[in-house]
């Protein structure tokens, strides 16, 4: 886009562990549900086939690694983002959370 200086293309959420009463699969699909696009971008490099065929690693190698990939949810960013959609996207994610909260 002209004029665009910045290039960051990805904002990460971090949820943490029994705060919430549901997983991070089901806040993905309630925020698809309201129009809110999501996806999950860090798969722990141990866990892509490659490296589960050449080297044997299995879930459970890298039990951290795993459990931050678990709470991680990428939330629309590109450049083209209007205000009012980042405001409408942490919107439905705050009353999601305030909802889903234990």
């Amino acid at each position: 886009m002209p004029g665009v200086d910045d290039v960051r293309h990805l904002f990460i959420v971090r949820l943490r562990p029994g705060v919430l009463a549901i997983g991070r699969d089901r806040l993905i699909e309630l925020l698809r549900l309201r129009g809110v696009g999501t996806s999950v971008h860090f798969l722990p490099l141990h866990l892509h086939s490659f490296y589960r065929r050449a080297f044997g690693f299995r879930s459970g190698h890298f039990p951290m690694t795993e459990r931050e990939s678990a709470r991680a949810i990428s939330l629309p960013l590109y450049p083209g983002l209007t205000r009012a959609s980042q405001d409408r996207v942490v919107d439905h994610l705050l009353d999601l959370l305030r909802r889903q909260r234990r």
